[in-house]
């Protein structure tokens, strides 16, 4: 903090730029569960968003059972050897 209370412009930059991070996140509202397990991978290296992983495993058993999910994941990994 400076001398009469202001917060360097830097400090400022970094907020801005933190700010726009938040908001370029992806939401996923609905979806098959084909789509569904397609999004929990980044690319076509099968590496995973821990965000995505997260709430599926949090919110699969209101729509599927856990078999199903698990053939999707194995189906979506066949899919990128």
């Amino acid at each position: 903090m400076q001398a009469n209370g202001d917060v360097p412009s830097t400090v400022d930059d970094r907020k801005a730029h933190l700010q726009w991070r938040l908001e370029e996140l992806r939401v996923i509202r609905a979806g098959t569960l084909s789509r569904l397990v397609a999004a929990m991978t980044v690319d076509q290296s099968g590496e995973l968003d821990s965000n995505h992983v997260n709430i599926l495993l949090a919110t699969y058993r209101n729509f599927t059972m856990p078999n199903n999910l698990l053939t999707e994941i194995i189906n979506r990994y066949d899919l990128l050897i």
